[in-house]
């Protein structure tokens, strides 16, 4: 017979034993927060559980959750990209207008896609081959892209699009909304190259002890650049998005979407400092923070208590990121 009974086991209460187990995995934690905050503004307010309303949190978490997918891997390899709302609008106006150049989707969507992956290269040279911070670097990435995307539009939204430009922001595949398809694809592949090829495991060695990582006959700035180059063909990936759901390129787009794709990722479980995280915390964490604001807009609660309810849960996901690695020092 156990000394401890069946209520303890090593001397820690069941509950405590399930809380650590939570907080070690704080992702399943916020999933768990998801699910019960769902709980509370459905039982405040009866349209939230409507299947129209499920819909829109997946459309309005889909550019959130795209980006989310390359800050993953920039904070993963314990850097930050704050140039990502800038990098959108960029690849947003660049992409209307390749439309209204050759009056193709197919030749246009491409064109975003590269603008972001240069954006992406130009930072991973700036951290990786310059040995800039990763906070300034990106911080100039935020504002020569913005400036850019002002400058070749003159300040004017790109109203111009091609044929087809609807296919991924507004259709439809069997009900369900292709930007929420896309995302889903997005996070599989970006999944299985985190996971299962070398280039993710560099990532997580960068985060975790980039001497070690070096020494060990890694090319850090190439893979740096690598890294970076996921960050901004996602925000690239975003920018169509955005241009596919509005219907025009707009020089102003993604202004402080950086901060919400940060935002999902620690809030995710992804810790600050890197090498520990994954994909699927950032899709929680993605999810969690638009169903609290479209939550919160439900129930008709002013858009800047919106700011400060997300504000402080950051903070709360940071502080228990802290207590994670002290519970596995």
């Amino acid at each position: 017979m156990s000394s401890g009974g069946d209520a303890t086991r090593d001397g820690i209460s069941l509950p405590t034993r399930l809380f650590q187990v939570l907080l070690l995995n704080q992702s399943l934690f916020m999933l768990l927060l998801l699910v019960i905050m769902c709980g509370i503004i459905a039982f405040l307010n009866q349209h939230f559980l409507s299947i129209h309303n499920f819909r829109e949190i997946t459309v309005q978490a889909g550019v959130i959750a795209m980006l989310a997918v390359g800050q993953t891997f920039v904070i993963l390899s314990a850097g930050i990209d704050l140039g990502m709302g800038s990098v959108v609008a960029l690849a947003s106006v660049t992409t209307a207008m390749a439309m209204e150049a050759s009056g193709s989707t197919a030749v246009s969507f491409p064109v975003g896609i590269l603008v972001g992956a240069l954006c992406g290269a130009a930072n991973g040279f700036m951290v990786g081959g310059l040995g800039i911070p990763p906070f300034v670097a990106t911080f100039g990435m935020l504002c020569i892209a913005r400036g850019l995307a002002l400058i070749v539009t003159h300040g004017m939204p790109q109203y111009i699009v091609s044929p087809g430009y609807d296919i991924i922001g507004q259709a439809r595949t069997m009900g369900i909304p292709n930007s929420t398809l896309l995302v889903i694809a997005l996070y599989v592949v970006c999944y299985l190259i985190l996971i299962r090829t070398r280039r993710g495991r560099y990532t997580y060695a960068i985060g975790s002890n980039q001497d070690a990582t070096f020494l060990s006959g890694i090319n850090i700035p190439w893979q740096l650049i690598w890294i970076y180059m996921v960050s901004g063909i996602t925000a690239g990936i975003a920018g169509i998005t955005e241009l596919s759901r509005i219907g025009s390129g707009q020089p102003g787009a993604g202004s402080g979407y950086e901060l919400d794709a940060i935002a999902a990722v620690v809030v995710g479980g992804t810790s600050m400092s890197g090498g520990m995280g994954s994909l699927w915390g950032s899709l929680v964490g993605a999810l969690f923070i638009t169903t609290l604001r479209n939550g919160l807009n439900v129930m008709n609660i002013n858009a800047h208590w919106q700011q400060v309810a997300v504000g402080f849960i950051v903070v709360l996901a940071v502080y228990a990121d802290r207590i994670r690695n002290n519970m596995r020092k």
